[in-house]
């Protein structure tokens, strides 16, 4: 009897102003928050420095497969990462991760293993703290998330086509998070871990932040900003996210 794996997402180059990476010696995997695609993290990854080789994850419904119907489960997810990260020639390895992006950066760490030189996750509670955005469960439901959660473009929410089709990819998505989430508590890595939180995030409390500690066996360093949910693309926070993803990038 022969098993089938599911196809693999694919893994695709973040564009940077700049000459693409011809002789990398880091990668860095980035992993997007529910209803968007990897690109929308670019304004923190821009100025990271030229040797390191910047992959975003790309779920259907966003981006390049803007056409593809939206959903995807985490088995699909973790198989793109065996097959086209480590299938890659091998470098040393962080992943980063905002809101879902953080549980699966989380866990495609466990599985990078020895690959893997740090993570750095965002704007997500650690272990079993119940999470807001798991409780959507309608369309009216997800425009609401999409509304207190910020960062959604007002056109966009006042658009019925396309606010039809953002809240579809981000209901997919929040059933990959909820898949994600079952037994995270128990997933354990071996490598630093850098936690980022925003002091006002409505869908994300800050106080769990620390908990984050019991997901590794190395260092946990824990950094709150004041801002909400998407604090990490504010202005005046990008320099010092970027500082993380640069010192995360040359842990030993």
């Amino acid at each position: 009897m022969t098993t089938t794996r599911s196809p693999a997402v694919p893994w695709w180059p973040l564009l940077r102003q700049r000459e693409p990476v011809t002789a990398p010696r880091v990668r860095l995997l980035v992993f997007p928050h529910s209803g968007s695609g990897p690109n929308t993290l670019f304004p923190v990854i821009e100025s990271l420095p030229d040797h390191v080789e910047v992959l975003g994850l790309s779920l259907p419904g966003r981006e390049r497969r803007f056409g593809e119907p939206p959903g995807c489960r985490l088995d699909q997810v973790l198989d793109s990462v065996s097959d086209e990260v480590l299938g890659r020639d091998p470098l040393p390895t962080v992943v980063f991760g905002h809101s879902l992006g953080a549980l699966l950066a989380t866990r495609a760490a466990r599985l990078l293993g020895p690959h893997c030189r740090a993570a750095v996750v965002s704007g997500q509670v650690p272990g079993r703290t119940p999470r807001r955005a798991h409780a959507t469960t309608t369309e009216e439901d997800a425009v609401r998330l999409l509304r207190d959660g910020g960062g959604t473009p007002e056109w966009v929410l006042h658009d019925p086509e396309m606010l039809a089709h953002v809240t579809r990819v981000l209901r997919a998505d929040l059933d990959l998070g909820r898949e994600a989430a079952v037994g995270f508590e128990d997933v354990r890595i071996d490598v630093p871990l850098h936690v980022l939180g925003g002091t006002a995030d409505p869908l994300v409390p800050h106080e769990p932040l620390d908990g984050w500690a019991a997901h590794t066996t190395g260092s946990c360093q824990v950094l709150r900003f004041d801002g909400d949910h998407f604090f990490l693309l504010a202005a005046e926070h990008r320099p010092t996210v970027a500082e993380v993803l640069r010192r995360a990038l040359a842990d030993n």
